[in-house]
């Protein structure tokens, strides 16, 4: 079996790196009953790109790894298992210093929404936030929206807690002037899952990725590659001492497995 998936946009970008790894560690546990594997990169291609590609025939993109929404449900096979436990779903602000300030006063949404976010043509944040009542500026290429930033076409960018210590670390030294706001802590349910296309190829390349999950949820693997990613980065971010303001996200399926509370991260044991 042969899994394409798609590159980082980047040298820069490493949001994905854990994912990959529970990708591997899924087949690998699969081998002996599935045979060998490949996992190959494709051609960089922007998010709106990939969901295009991966409904083609042939194309050089069969696995994708997006968050869920009721239109993605309808035209994609899912495995509705949230890859990292949608720790994804708690977001911190990436801002200039020099803005600081701006937010050490924040009590409510409503003061929040006095803001405009950037965010990345196509995510699904951009939705979830402009329902919520957010102003939202878009970039088509993730390296630009740190540009935009920082050069005041927004005041934040909200970042999930597993990408934002990354960022910023890659960053230091050409964007010495980004920082992590320290007081807000933004919540909207996102589950990313893998994604395969609706078709007899996908559905095998799927059942092989699930039932090698389904392995390394038992056998320790993959909370131990969580932690690996997440554990360190994560708790430096001190979530429990910020304000937590949740967001609805209206464009949740109605078949996301809220309820299996085993697949969803507590933050409180960060």
């Amino acid at each position: 079996m042969v899994y394409y998936y798609h590159p980082p946009e980047s040298p820069l970008d490493v949001r994905y790196n854990y994912h990959w790894s529970i990708l591997k560690a899924s087949l690998d546990a699969t081998t002996k009953k599935y045979g060998a594997y490949s996992l190959k990169a494709g051609v960089f291609m922007t998010e709106e790109r990939q969901l295009r590609e991966l409904s083609k025939r042939n194309s050089k993109l069969n696995i994708m790894i997006r968050e869920t929404n009721k239109e993605f449900e309808k035209r994609f096979l899912p495995i509705r298992i949230p890859i990292d436990r949608s720790l994804i779903s708690y977001r911190v602000l990436l801002i200039d210093k020099k803005n600081k300030d701006l937010f050490k006063n924040i009590n409510t949404l409503d003061e929040l929404k006095k803001f405009t976010f950037g965010q990345g043509a196509g995510w699904g944040d951009v939705d979830i936030l402009k329902l919520a009542g957010f102003k939202v500026k878009t970039e088509v290429y993730y390296d630009k929206i740190f540009e935009g930033l920082l050069k005041g076409d927004y005041v934040a960018f909200p970042r999930s807690v597993t990408e934002v210590v990354d960022e910023i670390e890659k960053r230091k030294d050409k964007m010495p002037d980004l920082m992590i706001e320290e007081n807000i802590l933004l919540y909207y349910p996102l589950p990313t899952y893998f994604w395969f296309a609706k078709n007899e190829h996908g559905r095998k390349l799927r059942a092989r990725v699930k039932e090698g999950i389904d392995i390394i949820q038992q056998n320790g693997a993959f909370e131990r590659l969580f932690d690996q990613y997440y554990k360190t980065q994560v708790s430096a971010l001190k979530l429990r001492k910020r304000k937590l303001f949740k967001i609805d996200n209206p464009l949740l399926p109605d078949a996301t497995p809220l309820s299996n509370k085993k697949l969803w991260v507590d933050i409180n044991n960060f």
